[in-house]
């Protein structure tokens, strides 16, 4: 495919340039012929900057665009919400322009959160914009995990593959560690959008089939399959609250939030049968452990107040509980319609610390899902027992394979290293977010919410007190940034500036053959 042999940049820009003639003919057909004008001349000026850079880019060789792939998924991340956030100033011109960047870095993280207070009086194209904004940025995560950060051995990977030995060298779908950076997007494209795609039709009709309008379902289930939340509805997917729509969300989401979808994909590491998978087992008891918690503490505290029969609202509160629990650890942040049913119930506060600490965790590796991922809090924990165990036997020897040795010893150590980047990446953003005014509390809510690309959790776990509207510029810069951070991952960020992962992939050797060029000369 000739088109993948371009820079990241423009080939991002001219896919967005055409998904945004899918709003224009909705606003058409809409009788919206203000925002069908907004898209479509956003739509000729984003295209004709794609090919621009394509003309002014599309000279470099194979061997450097491999070696500035990963600079150039930053710049995506960075600019690409600008020219997305075109149309929403052309329409919302309320909003200003950082409002309009900063809700399109929100959507192409797949954070979620909006900075319209009133998303009901927003133009429906501006919200099938949002979502499909979103979705594209799902899928540019997922292509850039096993096409860009594999091969390098980031985005989680470094856990799984350390078993391999630095002689194995990194490794691509299908195990194609050689292979030309157009060559492994063109394979991981036609592994991952059939599927990515197929999830979200299915996903769409299903609620469709339940009741919900045409762009209701198509924004929720854009919006469940990348993990963004968002929603034409101040209240997300509870707005018109539905047993069988949460039961059909609940198992889209688990699947976006793993690899069990894209089981071609899986080949790079370990390949294992669903039941197997430590990433689902992990999801399955952390969402047990949560529920377990939030529904005790739902009915002690219903046993300690008079509020009538607690018992018929026992059921509710618990299924409450259990949606909330997966959403939140799955990143998409869309609440129960019964969760507000079971805190009622109880009387207590809302338990955010509970909630920020499962988005936090966040889902699988190669996924959409945010977070520190499940996999490395997988290896913490094999790592942690592994350790009580050596104290009580100290000369025990555990009968593993090397995988699994890899895990407890260079996987545990490169995992716990990007805990400790991931909370001081946290604190800085803690910081500068209470050096603009914000205090301490909401602070650390926006930047847990925000690095784990969880946006929904700032309105609900600080509800009433402060959202994304009322923030300052500064704040939603900060916030942004943060966002970013987050989607790329700081370990990605660090190996930006590491000379070893340069020469690792050619740029060393380049500069070595300059520097011998130069001494050439000088002899003479």
């Amino acid at each position: 495919m000739r088109l993948l042999r371009l820079p990241m940049f423009p080939l991002c820009l001219g896919v967005l340039a055409l998904a945004m003639l899918g709003p224009a003919l909705f606003g058409l057909i809409q009788g919206d012929e203000y925002s069908a004008r907004s898209f479509l001349y956003t739509a000729i000026f984003t295209g004709f900057a794609s090919a621009t850079l394509a003309v002014a880019l599309g000279s470099r060789g194979p061997g450097e665009r491999d070696r500035t792939a990963l600079r150039d998924l930053v710049i995506c991340w960075v600019l690409v919400p600008l020219f997305a956030a075109a149309p929403l100033l052309l329409r919302t011109p309320y909003i200003g322009s950082w409002g309009a960047w900063f809700e399109m870095v929100g959507a192409f993280t797949t954070t979620g959160g909006t900075v319209y207070a009133e998303p009901e009086k927003v133009p429906e194209a501006i919200h099938l914009w949002r979502g499909m904004v979103a979705w594209f940025g799902g899928l540019v995560t997922l292509v850039a995990a096993f096409a860009i950060l594999a091969p390098r051995n980031l985005g989680g990977f470094e856990v799984t593959v350390t078993s391999a030995g630095p002689a194995a060298g990194p490794v691509s779908l299908h195990g194609a560690a050689t292979a030309r950076l157009d060559d492994r997007l063109a394979r991981t494209l036609r592994t991952l959008l059939p599927v990515y795609g197929a999830l979200t039709a299915m996903l769409a009709f299903l609620f469709s089939a339940l009741g919900q309008d045409g762009l209701a379902a198509a924004v929720h289930a854009m919006a469940i399959v990348s993990t963004s939340g968002i929603s034409p509805y101040s209240d997300g997917l509870a707005a018109h609250p539905s047993f069988l729509v949460e039961l059909v969300a609940v198992l889209f989401m688990v699947l976006a939030a793993t690899r069990l979808s894209y089981a071609e994909a899986r080949r790079f590491g370990a390949v294992e049968r669903w039941h197997r998978d430590p990433e689902l087992k992990l999801m399955a008891l952390l969402v047990a452990i949560a529920t377990l918690a939030l529904f005790l503490r739902h009915w002690f505290g219903a046993l300690t107040i008079e509020l009538g029969d607690g018992a018929s609202e026992a059921l509710p509160a618990l299924w409450g509980a259990v949606f909330t629990s997966l959403s939140f650890l799955t990143t998409t942040g869309f609440e129960s319609a019964s969760w507000h049913s079971a805190r009622d119930w109880s009387g207590l506060a809302n338990p955010g610390l509970i909630l920020l600490g499962l988005c936090a965790i966040g889902g699988g590796a190669a996924t959409t899902a945010g977070g520190i991922k499940l996999v490395r809090f997988y290896a913490l924990l094999r790592h942690g027992a592994r350790e009580l165990e050596r104290i009580a036997q100290p000369h025990s020897v555990q009968a593993a394979g090397a995988r699994r040795r890899g895990v407890l010893r260079e996987g545990a150590f490169l995992a716990w290293a990007f805990v400790m980047l991931y909370i001081m990446a946290i604190f800085v953003a803690l910081i500068a977010l209470t050096l603009t005014g914000l205090s301490f509390e909401d602070s650390l809510v926006a930047a847990i919410a925000s690095i784990s690309n969880t946006g929904p959790a700032f309105d609900l776990v600080a509800p009433g007190e402060i959202d994304f509207p009322r923030l300052s510029e500064s704040q939603r810069l900060i916030l942004a940034i943060t966002m970013i951070l987050g989607r790329i991952e700081t370990l990605a960020v660090i190996s930006l500036f590491n000379t070893d992962s340069w020469r690792r992939f050619g740029l060393g050797a380049n500069n070595a053959g300059k520097a011998r060029a130069k001494a050439s000369e000088s002899q003479r």
